[in-house]
């Protein structure tokens, strides 16, 4: 399909540019004819024109002169056309791409709890049971059902983001605040991992921002810090100012992201340890923590290399309004 395409593009320029040239030559044929016609009609013996000297003076190996020289420069032209087209579908093609992996991935995420869905009501359906066995079989469904509906949830956010992002409320809010909530949000998970989760936010942080969105980028960069951080390791939060802006970061220290998967991992679905993934974790987190802080006109940023720990940081411009004076939570 892409080929089709580039080959298709690279006949459009040359005919756009066929099209020109012909014009072109023809301008320049009538042009040289009319010259050399007046030159031998004059009197005197003038000069000859450079330009004239690189053409035949008979008319028709004049026009031969001109055609050859136009297929030469066609044959050039195709192939700065064919690479042009390349270069110009290239970004089309690899949107397509991403699009067909996201829809891919998002069809396979939803099918697996239809999946459990529909088998946990025919196992019910198999033999009566009891209210205790019947409540617990509705227990599941309830919870395949909201885990489909935050999925379906995320996907539309990130399937229309400049309609979503009108839907924020920026407001004069401390960042430590968000990043402090997003910590009591999490910290019984580090516990149960028995994992040390230290938080140092520093002086005030004000920003203009949708809290409860700030307060979800933190417990998604939280929540992948404790599930790929060993057992007893340590995950800290720390802010600070940086040049106008307000910078919060989450460190950990687990084993670490490959150089080539740093550049992917705020993509939907995206999962640097695929030999770890599991049914509660679909690879949507870091790509809504990008989506939300990208929507406050900030941006994040990843830094890892193997066996040295991770470090995730959300930089948004301070604001230039005073705050009121917030507690931390």
């Amino acid at each position: 399909m892409f080929e089709t395409a580039r080959l298709r593009l690279t006949a459009w320029y040359l005919l756009i540019l066929a099209v020109i040239v012909a014009v072109l030559s023809y301008a320049l044929y009538r042009l040289l004819l009319f010259t050399q016609e007046a030159e031998l009609h004059s009197v005197r013996r003038v000069a000859h024109h450079p330009l004239l000297h690189a053409f035949a003076h008979d008319a028709i190996i004049l026009a031969y002169q001109i055609v050859a020289v136009d297929i030469g420069v066609l044959i050039l032209a195709a192939a700065g056309a064919y690479l042009l087209a390349g270069r110009t579908l290239h970004p089309i093609a690899d949107a397509m791409e991403r699009q067909r992996r996201f829809a891919a991935a998002a069809s396979h995420e939803l099918r697996t709890p239809l999946t459990a869905l529909r088998g946990n009501l025919e196992v019910g359906l198999l033999s009566r049971r009891t209210p205790d066995e019947y409540e617990d079989l509705l227990r599941d469904a309830v919870a395949d059902t909201d885990r489909m509906g935050n999925l379906v949830k995320d996907l539309t956010l990130l399937a229309r983001p400049e309609v979503d992002r009108t839907l924020m409320r920026l407001e004069p809010i401390d960042l430590r605040d968000a990043a402090a909530a997003a910590v009591s949000d999490v910290e019984l998970l580090a516990l149960d991992k028995g994992q040390t989760l230290e938080i140092s936010l520093g002086e005030p942080l004000p920003v203009r921002g949708d809290l409860p969105r700030l307060r979800q980028v933190f417990v998604n960069l939280l929540e992948n810090a404790i599930r790929y951080t060993p057992e007893g390791g340590e995950i800290r939060v720390g802010g600070r100012r940086d040049h106008g802006n307000a910078v919060v970061e989450v460190r950990d220290t687990g084993p670490g992201i490959a150089a080539g998967d740093l550049a992917n991992l705020f993509e939907p679905f995206y999962q640097a340890d695929k030999a770890r993934s599991n049914a509660d974790h679909v690879g949507l987190g870091l790509s809504l923590a990008s989506w939300i802080v990208n929507a406050h006109s900030g941006r994040i940023e990843a830094m890892s290399r193997p066996g040295a720990g991770s470090v995730f940081s959300v930089c948004l411009p301070l604001s230039v309004q005073k705050s009121p004076h917030l507690q931390l939570m």
